[in-house]
């Protein structure tokens, strides 16, 4: 859950005192919290909380939810540390469609089928809020158990203020999770917030499957094949809190994504895959090579448009830092221009041998070319 603070300082100058002609600058202190006003906040947010998590549980449930205004999704999948895996995702939003930039996003991870909420998570003994809610409830016998969330995978919700797009451009909202392999049902809320009194707050709420691979079982694969626009370097990483709101954020670098994988003619293409588990020789060593095939579909079928030269991907490519023990992971990749490219759809065919074992895998992406 994202918790949002705000501080507001007032600074009051240049008051005049007329009967000595001199100006005075003086500090204006902020004015006391209303109780009354931060009661009616909260439950307000606590209100909206739970009419987000209503309409998912509708939904789950199998009954009709609303679905107010269209949402695109879009994901990626790359292996993530402890066993698990790292889900960008990227919603899509018509603008004119929109109802508000105030917006409640609610995910929820269910396993697949399930239809109702699962038994709440035994508390932990550890856990010192825990405690300290059992010391209220002794401390005041009429107040009221607790009450203990369901134990899903993940679960998030988050208040958004929507910044307008610019002209002809979606909004767009990306997060992240991280879950085990697993075979799951997404739900994604979306509801208008602080809508006035007796209006009807629009809402749409979408279901969709993950089926979330094991890239840690030792079978040689690879991640989603992510084709990007640019990458952007940061001064700083993004500290935890933050993460999930750049899922495409690793360390310094931050990948922006093309979710609908449309390229103009004068932008590069850039291609991103990671490749989990080769083979390694007695001295620890990997022998790798990808190559890019480019398909330019066409009406009844498609012709082979060109390919690069294999890419080779050893320790030496890759670089004295690279450790290829533990959770790394072998990063492929090519920035290819697309003037020469004439207009239309294309699919792109990423072809990827180890050489120490003469297995090879393909992963294939489609993407369009425009003016």
């Amino acid at each position: 859950m994202i918790d949002w603070f705000m501080k507001v300082r007032y600074i009051a100058a240049g008051a005049v005192l007329c009967a000595c002609a001199s100006s005075v600058a003086y500090a204006q202190k902020p004015p006391k919290p209303d109780p009354k006003a931060e009661q009616a906040a909260a439950q307000a947010q606590q209100a909206e909380y739970a009419t987000v998590i209503r309409l998912a549980d509708t939904a789950m449930a199998g009954q009709t939810a609303p679905s107010d205004f269209p949402i695109q999704f879009q994901n990626d999948m790359l292996r993530a540390q402890g066993g698990r895996v790292w889900v960008p995702i990227t919603l899509t939003l018509d603008p004119a469609k929109l109802p508000s930039s105030a917006m409640t996003l609610y995910m929820r991870v269910a396993p697949r089928g399930m239809t109702t909420p699962p038994p709440p998570a035994a508390p932990d003994k550890n856990d010192k809020n825990d405690k300290n809610k059992k010391d209220a409830k002794k401390n005041d016998k009429n107040a009221p158990p607790p009450a203990a969330a369901p134990a899903y995978p993940y679960e998030d919700i988050a208040l958004l203020d929507l910044k307008p797009a610019a002209p002809g451009q979606p909004i767009r909202i990306l997060r992240g999770i991280g879950v085990a392999p697993g075979s799951y049902d997404l739900y994604l809320v979306l509801h208008e917030r602080g809508t006035p009194a007796g209006a009807t707050a629009k809402a749409s709420v979408l279901k969709q499957p993950l089926e979330v691979p094991n890239f840690s079982g030792g079978e040689f694969t690879t991640s989603s094949v992510i084709l990007a626009e640019r990458v952007e370097q940061l001064a700083s990483p993004y500290p935890p809190d933050q993460q999930s709101e750049h899922p495409y954020a690793f360390g310094q670098a931050e990948i922006v994504v093309s979710p609908e994988h449309k390229f103009k003619k004068a932008q590069e293409l850039i291609v991103l895959v990671q490749i989990y588990n080769p083979s390694f020789g007695p001295d620890k060593k990997f022998d790798l090579s990808a190559t890019y095939t480019f398909f330019k579909q066409e009406a009844g079928g498609e012709k082979r448009f060109n390919s690069t030269e294999p890419q080779p991907l050893t320790p030496e490519t890759m670089g004295a830092q690279f450790d290829p023990s533990g959770n790394a992971a072998i990063q492929a990749g090519q920035a290819i221009p697309l003037q020469s490219f004439p207009e239309g759809n294309y699919r792109l065919e990423i072809k990827i041998t180890d050489k120490l074992n003469a297995k090879s895998l393909t992963q294939n992406v489609n993407f369009t070319v425009t003016p």
